[in-house]
């Protein structure tokens, strides 16, 4: 597939296609490993590749393998902060995909010195490519921790000489634990700031894809390229999202808003206690900026179409099951 094709719009408008898959020149499948693949975005991310007939897949672990682990997935045992464990982890390795991140699960200090960590040693391995899950509009962003983190990951990365492709995410629709399917049961979505504001969103189903089409694209145009990921008809507001939401699943919400100021002054006595709470009051405080907002041009160049975000949010609701 050349940069300018289109794939096929599907139930799944950004599904997996084996036929983009690179090779080595050997003809061998190519080795991808996954670091974060215990992660909720990461295991997505995995169980796609699994379905890749033409790569073999490796995932990273502190741990070792989860029990339920496939058996068509290799998986090692090493640590973003040990430096000396990424070796074996990396032998052999063509493309490296990282959606890793420390900040909502321990310190940030993993999104700093464990990205360095593992992009020195994709340097030192030889890897062909590296495709890094970053965040729309990092740069922007500096008072926002783990934004911040990012944008210092990412200029490391351009800095190591690896050849590398930036998958830049907005705001999940969906989590772990989905809140908003939760709100939307008890017919309200709770938002933060105002109901007007845009900024722009991803199913992370949607997103999983994007990255495993980075890390399997065919032809070298995508090396170096920044990719934002959202949706075809642009970013939407709170009250907008609802709208959708209603109109989807036929349910009358109401909307339940944490206004700006009130953020504003939790923001410093949160930081005391809550390393993660801060960041994520920042976070939103940043949406506020109207910058928060995906340019999917490169998405659809290279991944195909990007979903709207009707599509997107009746796949979310279907798979919540909020539709009767």
């Amino acid at each position: 597939m050349t940069s300018e094709k289109e794939t096929e719009v599907t139930d799944d408008p950004i599904a997996v296609q084996a036929s983009v898959t690179p090779r080595t020149a050997a003809g061998r499948r190519r080795k991808v490993l996954v670091v974060g693949a215990t992660g909720f975005l990461g295991g997505k991310i995995l169980r796609r590749l699994e379905q890749d007939e033409t790569v073999s897949v490796r995932a990273m672990s502190r741990r070792g393998a989860p029990v339920d682990a496939g058996g068509t997935v290799e998986w090692v045992r090493a640590d973003m902060m040990d430096a000396a464990s990424l070796r074996a982890a990396l032998d052999g390795v063509d493309v490296v995909v990282s959606s890793a991140n420390g900040y909502m699960k321990e310190s940030i200090q993993t999104d700093f010195q464990g990205n360095k960590n593992l992009i020195e040693a994709a340097s030192r391995a030889g890897v062909k490519r590296f495709v890094f899950l970053s965040v729309v509009a990092c740069e922007a962003a500096p008072e926002t921790p783990h934004f911040h983190a990012k944008k210092v990951a990412e200029d490391l990365i351009k800095a190591s000489g690896l050849s590398f492709v930036l998958v830049r995410a907005p705001a999940f629709l969906d989590q772990s634990k989905d809140y908003v399917a939760e709100g939307v049961r008890a017919g309200r979505l709770y938002a933060v700031g105002d109901k007007t504001t845009r900024w722009s969103y991803v199913l992370t189903d949607d997103l999983a894809a994007s990255v495993v089409k980075a890390a399997t694209y065919q032809g070298e145009e995508i090396a170096n390229q920044t990719i934002d990921i959202g949706w075809r008809d642009g970013a939407k507001s709170q009250g907008e999202l609802a709208d959708l939401i209603a109109l989807v699943t036929g349910r009358r919400l109401s909307i339940w808003v944490v206004p700006w100021s009130a953020l504003r002054t939790m923001a410093r006595p949160v930081k005391l206690f809550s390393e993660l709470g801060y960041d994520l009051i920042q976070m939103f405080l940043f949406f506020r900026s109207g910058r928060f907002t995906a340019d999917t041009s490169k998405q659809e160049r290279f991944f195909g179409p990007a979903p709207t975000a009707l599509d997107a949010v009746t796949r979310w609701a279907n798979g919540a099951k909020l539709i009767p």
